[in-house]
């Protein structure tokens, strides 16, 4: 685990050095000129999970969870970060959604274990933030979902539960009171961890862990769901929002549903790339 840690580490930084200077400056300049207005793109095509489901349960790779490290490192000073405790209400929520689209597609084993995820892996180290923020604990909402996925409930059963924990991490997230900055900034935070999963899942343009395949997915079109219902009070917030919102577009457009393309996959600078600008933006207003 230590050796996959320092892998993405490695990638990381490899990425973030190697974006090139128009990239930047092109970033950059859009700081500069906030009056622009800036139209996002039409969103990443993506196939019905239910569609494709017999073809990914015929993978012959079996998923291996081996996450952990990039998600307890986007956990650090959320107590005291409003951008990093979003992001890490934000990957909660995409554990959730994988798991919901799997379960919905008829893999209830597979969704099941992303569902019981967040409090696997997450909870524990987010109860000091709820405790700074004078949140309640989201825990009891996503047990109960992730009970009800383990004992095989109805989807329609599912739904519900998965609705009532998302109502309870919002009124969490909304006790942080951020500003439009945090709220970007949590997206790359978030965009990051899911390119750390995308780089674990494929390797040299084939599929080798599934597990973090969906993970990716679910942390992506989360942040995309958030983004599309952020308004902007300002020209300069309105522009900034489409510009980061076209950037998540892009960085999704690796992993479009919860079932892998059948056409080959981006390389997962894609995503690291759209969250270093996505920074940029943020960081400029």
């Amino acid at each position: 685990r230590l050796s996959q840690g320092n892998n993405v580490m490695a990638r990381r930084l490899k990425l973030l050095s190697g974006l090139s200077t128009a990239a930047i400056g092109s970033a950059l300049a859009f700081t500069a000129c906030t009056r622009e207005t800036t139209e996002p793109p039409a969103a990443a095509a993506g196939g019905s999970p239910a569609a494709h489901h017999d073809e990914a349960a015929q993978d012959p790779t079996p998923a291996v969870a081996t996450g952990g490290e990039s998600e307890g490192a986007s956990l650090v000073d959320v107590a005291t970060d409003k951008a990093a405790y979003l992001s890490a209400l934000q990957i909660v929520r995409g554990h959730l959604r994988a798991g919901v689209d799997l379960y919905s597609a008829g893999d209830r084993a597979m969704g099941a274990q992303h569902l019981r995820h967040p409090q696997a892996e997450i909870l524990t180290t987010l109860a000091p933030a709820f405790a700074a923020y004078g949140a309640n604990s989201i825990e009891p909402a996503i047990d109960q979902l992730a009970t009800a996925g383990e004992n095989g409930a109805a989807p329609a059963e599912i739904n519900d539960l998965d609705a009532a924990a998302l109502a309870s991490i919002a009124k969490a997230g909304g006790a942080a009171d951020a500003s439009l900055k945090d709220r970007l900034l949590a997206v790359a935070n978030t965009l990051t961890v899911a390119a750390d999963e995308y780089s674990v899942a494929i390797k040299d343009g084939e599929m080798i862990n599934l597990h973090e395949y969906h993970d990716a997915y679910g942390f992506m079109a989360t942040a995309v769901s958030d983004l599309e219902m952020l308004k902007g009070e300002t020209e300069a917030e309105k522009t900034a929002i489409a510009a980061v919102l076209e950037q998540a577009r892009i960085a999704s457009g690796a992993a479009p549903s919860i079932v892998p393309p059948s056409d080959g996959f981006a390389p997962y600078s894609t995503i690291y790339g759209a969250a270093a600008r996505i920074e940029i933006i943020a960081r400029g207003l």
